[in-house]
């Protein structure tokens, strides 16, 4: 039975009659001519017609062909050929009524046969049209209920242009909302600790103070008594660890609002790499002779890429020919141009369970870490519109890729101010 599907039953209909309308048409002008003219078509109306006057010529000549041998012959032969001109026209006649009085039937054979053809193209079609659309609708569901979208698959290319366009699109917008989210999702979540920390801080800063001051004045005891040396420099060291973390809970929660400048990240890496990494770390930097600048702000940059190169030293700190490179590039990323910063060590590496948490502010695989500085480099790049990613690297080590568009025409040119 033919499914009730709308585009199905319409292009049964414009298949149908698109087939039908005109061979019908011809097929009716055919038999009602072949039907009004037969005998002028077979040719049996006009030959009998010369049959009677030849015959009649014939007879009349008769007899004077008795007597001229030459004209009897040609009467003879002109007998001869007249009466097969007969019998075929007898035949071409047979022929055409049989012709027409099957008509009928070929007509009715032949609409069947056209029906039968229209409906299996039909529903050829309408599958055809039918799957990529579902395909999508199921798609856009999956788009909504946050689910991945299927793989490409080898028979998409033998779709048409248009449906492959669609399926491109939709892919993009499933991943830039995929983005939206986590980055909505983060902020939520950063803003939450960020909250959190700022009190924590404050608390923490309170009673640092006389903390400090009274080490301070416990220091000059300490010079006469050799007891109290250790237990204050106990002190001040964890007061000093109290105080780095204290700073670090401020900044947690608080995007980089500074003023935003024209930086060049090629300038940006290099002394970092010199003052933030012990002479004892190899270290090298690539990056092409002409990198585009970066709209940002300087020392929020500064704070998230120093942030980033502790975390490489403390782990190469442990294992042979420790090293840290930072790799610059330019590349493409959606519509826009960015430039890449990789930093890479040869540390044992971060296990592959464990790098989608590198950026939660609670999580920390050193003793004495605090757990902020990676989620304070995020939070910096994101300020930038930037994305950042930390990933195990094949062979030994980690890397780390920052993400940063560049320098617009718009945003390059000095704003105006109104007078």
């Amino acid at each position: 039975m033919l499914r009730r599907r709308t585009l199905e039953q319409r292009l049964f209909v414009w298949l149908l009659g698109l087939a039908l309308v005109p061979a019908l048409i011809v097929l009716g002008a055919a038999t009602w001519i072949g039907h009004g003219s037969l005998n002028w078509v077979g040719t049996l109306g006009p030959w009998t017609a010369i049959s009677e006057s030849g015959r009649t010529l014939l007879n009349a000549a008769q007899p004077a062909a008795r007597r001229d041998t030459a004209l009897a012959h040609a009467v003879e032969r002109h007998r001869s050929e007249l009466a097969e001109s007969l019998v075929q026209a007898r035949r071409w006649n047979f022929l055409g009524t049989r012709v027409l009085a099957v008509l009928p039937a070929f007509l009715l054979a032949f609409t069947f046969a056209l029906t039968i053809a229209a409906l299996f193209i039909s529903r050829r079609l309408a599958r055809e049209l039918s799957r990529p659309i579902q395909d999508l609708a199921s798609w856009t569901e999956r788009i909504a209920q946050e689910q991945p979208l299927p793989p490409k698959l080898p028979a998409e290319a033998r779709e048409v242009t248009e449906v492959q366009a669609l399926r491109q699109s939709l892919r993009r917008a499933a991943d830039e909302l995929h983005l939206a989210r986590e980055r909505a999702l983060q902020q939520e979540r950063m803003r939450a600790w960020g909250e959190m920390a700022r009190r924590v801080a404050h608390e923490m800063k309170n009673p640092l103070t006389p903390l400090r001051l009274a080490a301070h004045r416990l220091s000059a005891l300490a010079r006469e008594n050799s007891a109290l040396a250790e237990p204050l420099r106990v002190v001040d060291e964890e007061t000093a660890r109290l105080e780095h973390l204290a700073r670090e809970f401020s900044l947690l929660g608080r995007p980089a609002v500074g003023p935003r400048t024209p930086v060049d990240m090629s300038e940006l890496v290099t002394p970092l790499l010199q003052t933030d990494v012990p002479p004892h770390i190899a270290t090298s930097q690539k990056a092409p002779a002409s990198l585009p600048l970066v709209n940002a702000d300087y020392n929020a940059l500064q704070q998230a890429l120093r942030n980033v190169l502790r975390n490489a030293v403390d782990a190469v700190q442990d294992v042979l020919g420790p090293r840290v490179d930072a790799e610059l590039s330019l590349v493409p990323e959606g519509d826009r141009s960015c430039v890449r910063v990789a930093l890479l060590d040869n540390g044992t590496g971060i296990p592959e369970e464990l790098v989608q948490r590198v950026f939660e502010p609670d999580f920390t695989t050193k003793p004495r870490g605090t757990g902020l500085g990676l989620a304070i480099a995020q939070q910096n790049i994101t300020a930038h519109d930037g994305r950042i990613a930390v990933k195990r690297r094949t062979q030994r080590g980690t890397e780390v890729v920052i993400l940063l568009p560049v320098l617009t025409l718009s945003e390059s040119e000095p704003e105006r101010v109104s007078e």
